[in-house]
C-alpha cells in the first residue's frame, strides 16, 4: 500500500470519527501483546491534515485501537468506515459513520501508523458474529421427565454452603418426578433457513440454579440475536452429602443434558435447527455437564451410578425420554469447569474453548478436589479428584483438537462476578465475544488474513 504520510487522519477521526473513546476496548490480550508489521513511525496528530480518501490508517489512543478509512469527504462532511479489535483476538467489527465539518475542531493527540499488511481480519459478513435478528423466547418446553429431588432452586453460587444445604435437607426425604423443562431463544427469520444449535446449562453445584441464570440467560439471548437456536436448560438438582450421591447427581445431570438434545433434534425442524451444528456450554456444574455430554460415554459412566444398594441409573440415553434420536457435538464452551478423566477426551474430537480463573478454590483450574475454600480433606473425602480447564486444555492439544483456554489470572471462581457478588460486565463480555468468535470458526472455518503483496512496493 503506498500512502502519503503527511495525509494522515487528525485524532478527531480516530476518537469523534471511529468512536475509540465510547467503545472502549480491552487489547491488553493477546492481539496486542502479538508484534505487527506497521512500522514504528507514529505520529501526534496536530496542525491542519486533511484525512486521504482510501488510506487505511491504525490509530492507538490509551488501550484502544482502531482501523479507520474515510471513504469521502468534502467541505460538509465525512464518511467512511472503522475496525475495533475484538478483545484477546486479531479479528475485528466493521463500522461505519458519518460526522459534519465540525471534525476538525476536536482533534486531540493519538499514535498512528500507516496501516501494513497483516494485521486484522475483517468481518464484513454479521451472521453468527453481531446481533442482527430479533429474538423470540419458548418458555417451559417440557422435554422429558425424570424421578429426582428438584429441577429449580434460584439462587447463586455465592450464597453460603450452609445456607444452601440447610434449604435443600428438607426437600432430599425422596424423589419424585421431575418436569424436565427448557427455555428455547430463536432469531426471527423469515427465510426458513437453518441455524446452528448452542444449548447452555447453569452452574450451581448439582443443588441450585435456574435455567433464567443471568449469564446463561444473556448469553442465550445475544447467540440468539446473531443466528444460533438457543436453549437454556433446567436438569434434576440435590443430593444427599454423601460422595457417591453426589456423583451420582452429576450424573443424572448429563442423563438431563442429553435428554434435551435429543429432543431438540427430534424437533430441528420445528425450531429451525442444523443438526450439524451442535454447540453445548456451561458455567460451573454446567460446564462440567456440558463436558460430560460431549466426552463421556456408557464405558466412562462412574462406578457408583450402577446401583450397589442404590438404584441402578442406567445408560446416559435411558432417562428422560423415550427419544432415539443421535447427534454429534462441534464444540464446547467450558466456563470454569473440569472432568474426573482426561481420557474421555479421546471419545471425540470436538473443539474445547476454556475459561477459568487460576485462584479457583472451587472447581479446579488445574487438578485437584472441589472445593478446597472450605477444606482439601474435606474435598478429598467427599469428591474424586478433577481435571480442570488447563488440563483439559493440555491433552486437548495433544490430542490435536482446536482448543483454546482463556487464564484470569488472579481471579476465582464465577468469573461472570467480582469477589463481592457483583456482577462482572467487563468479564461476561469478554466470554461472550471470544466464544462467538471461536464457535464462529467452527462453523465457516478461519477467516483468511490480509496478505501483502510482496511486488507492492
Amino acid at each position: 500500500m503506498k500512502v502519503n504520510r503527511l495525509h494522515i487522519v487528525p485524532v478527531l477521526l480516530l476518537l469523534f470519527v471511529a468512536g475509540c473513546n465510547n467503545n472502549t476496548t480491552d487489547t491488553k490480550g493477546p492481539a496486542k501483546q502479538t508484534p505487527t508489521d506497521i512500522p514504528e513511525l507514529p505520529y501526534v496528530l496536530e496542525g491542519d491534515y486533511t484525512p486521504e480518501v482510501g488510506v487505511m490508517l491504525k490509530v492507538l489512543m490509551g488501550n484502544d485501537t482502531c482501523f479507520v478509512m474515510v471513504d469521502s469527504l468534502d467541505d460538509d462532511t465525512m464518511h467512511g468506515h472503522y475496525y475495533h479489535i475484538v478483545a484477546g483476538s486479531d479479528s475485528v467489527h466493521c463500522e461505519s459513520f458519518e460526522h459534519d465539518r465540525h471534525w476538525r475542531d476536536r482533534r486531540k493527540d493519538a499514535t498512528v501508523y500507516i496501516y501494513q499488511e497483516p494485521d486484522y481480519i475483517p468481518e464484513e459478513d454479521a451472521l453468527y458474529r453481531r446481533p442482527i435478528y430479533r429474538v423470540k423466547v419458548d418458555h417451559d418446553i417440557e422435554y422429558g421427565q425424570a424421578l429426582g429431588f428438584w429441577c429449580s432452586k434460584p439462587g447463586t453460587e455465592e450464597d453460603s454452603y450452609l445456607e444452601i444445604i440447610i434449604d435443600g435437607l428438607a426437600n432430599s426425604i425422596s424423589r419424585t418426578t421431575q418436569s424436565l423443562t427448557m427455555d428455547v431463544y430463536r432469531p426471527v427469520d423469515s427465510t426458513n433457513q437453518r441455524h446452528p444449535l448452542l444449548m447452555l446449562l447453569h452452574g450451581g453445584a448439582f443443588y441450585v440454579g435456574d435455567k433464567q441464570d443471568s449469564c446463561i440467560r444473556g448469553l442465550c439471548c445475544y447467540f440468539a440475536s446473531t443466528g444460533y437456536v438457543t436453549v437454556s436448560a433446567n436438569y434434576r438438582l440435590g443430593f444427599l452429602p454423601l460422595k457417591g450421591e453426589i456423583e451420582r447427581a452429576g450424573y443424572m445431570a448429563l442423563q438431563d443434558a442429553h435428554a434435551a438434545m435429543r429432543y431438540l433434534v427430534d424437533h430441528a425442524e420445528s425450531y429451525g435447527i442444523d443438526t450439524s451444528l451442535i454447540f453445548v456450554g456451561g458455567a460451573s456444574a454446567g460446564a462440567i455437564t456440558a463436558l460430560n455430554l460431549a466426552f463421556m460415554r456408557d464405558a466412562n459412566r462412574p462406578s457408583s451410578v450402577n446401583g450397589r444398594g442404590q438404584r441402578n441409573l442406567g445408560t446416559i440415553a435411558s432417562s428422560g425420554n423415550s427419544s432415539k434420536a443421535t447427534f454429534t457435538i462441534k464444540g464446547v464452551a467450558n466456563m470454569w469447569g473440569a472432568i474426573n478423566s482426561l481420557s474421555m477426551l479421546n471419545n471425540n474430537k470436538c473443539a474445547i474453548i476454556s475459561f477459568h480463573g487460576d485462584k479457583d478454590m472451587i472447581v479446579p483450574y488445574d487438578i485437584g478436589y472441589p472445593f478446597s475454600d472450605i477444606s482439601r480433606k474435606i474435598g478429598k473425602i467427599m469428591f474424586e479428584k478433577m481435571y480442570g480447564s488447563a488440563q483439559i486444555d493440555l491433552r486437548a492439544s495433544e490430542n490435536g483438537m482446536h482448543s483454546k483456554l482463556y487464564t484470569y489470572n488472579g481471579e476465582g471462581h464465577s468469573l461472570h462476578r467480582h469477589a463481592d457478588g457483583s456482577w462482572n460486565q467487563a468479564n461476561w463480555k469478554s466470554i461472550r465475544d471470544r466464544m462467538i468468535l471461536f464457535f464462529h470458526d467452527e462453523i465457516s472455518g478461519p477467516q483468511p488474513k490480509i496478505v501483502a503483496d510482496s511486488n507492492d512496493r
